[in-house]
């Protein structure tokens, strides 16, 4: 198996950049071919534009999806674009390792994807969802988080993490993914001492053990369900006889409001 492993946190000291290095460890061992990419090593630019593309199609008007397409026809994308490209298709499992900031992903990574997941080479009006190019391949999210879990769930003071982790889910299964469920560490603090800091350690500690032993049977591993699409009608809207799988994709608008 060939695993791709992206990290988003800038430090490298980090327990997130721990888990992503325990990630390595545990699939070498099993005998997989692992690339680790860590997108701030790298001082990856995530914010896309037109300085990237120098054979524009509109020397006027920048139209990101139009001029990426362009670019991957014509095989000039950036190099740094085109080497991740290149390393996504090679993979059959994705591992996105970064830290809960503001309620979601690192701009990093976002800008990552506003790069990487270019128009007609990575996706296109054909190739989606379940049709998507990455078919047949996994992703996973490995999220590390302060606060602690209470305050993460579905009744939690900050809101349920999970959810708020659907634009990088729905991103990924969107060109293609089947997307496993995220794995989720909260009360990852620093700043402490004493007791804290020891009962702390002692939960990082199981956390990755339990961490190690998931991803050792990885095939066993809980995968997202989603609508597919013989489940819309002609306008892209939910069949009523259709399966709900997430708040962001429901029948009833103010279901949420009922719950």
């Amino acid at each position: 198996m060939n695993v791709l492993i992206i990290t988003a946190h800038p430090e490298a000291d980090s327990f997130n950049s721990y888990l992503a290095a325990t990630a390595a460890r545990v699939f070498e061992k099993q005998g997989s071919v692992v690339n680790s990419v860590n997108l701030y090593s790298e001082n990856f630019e995530p914010v896309e534009g037109k300085i990237f593309y120098p054979d524009r199609q509109d020397s006027v008007r920048f139209d990101a999806l139009r001029e990426q397409r362009h670019h991957w026809e014509k095989k000039i994308l950036p190099d740094d674009v085109s080497r991740h490209i290149q390393l996504l298709i090679n993979s059959d499992l994705l591992l996105l390792h970064f830290p809960f900031w503001w309620f979601g992903m690192p701009a990093i990574l976002k800008g990552w994807m506003d790069r990487v997941f270019v128009y007609g080479g990575i996706y296109d009006s054909r190739h989606r969802h379940e049709n998507g190019v990455m078919k047949g391949k996994r992703a996973l999210l490995s999220v590390t988080a302060g606060a602690p879990e209470n305050a993460c769930g579905y009744n939690g003071r900050h809101g349920d993490m999970r959810l708020m982790l659907w634009s990088p889910i729905h991103a990924l299964h969107y060109i293609g993914y089947s997307m496993l469920e995220p794995y989720l560490i909260h009360g990852v603090r620093g700043g402490l001492d004493g007791i804290a800091k020891i009962e702390q350690q002692k939960l990082l500690d199981e956390k990755v053990e339990d961490f190690e032993n998931r991803l050792t049977n990885i095939h066993e591993w809980p995968i997202i369900p989603f609508n597919r699409e013989d489940d819309f009608n002609e306008d892209k809207t939910l069949k009523p006889e259709a399966p709900e799988y997430s708040p962001f994709v429901r029948h009833d608008p103010d279901s949420w409001k009922k719950s």
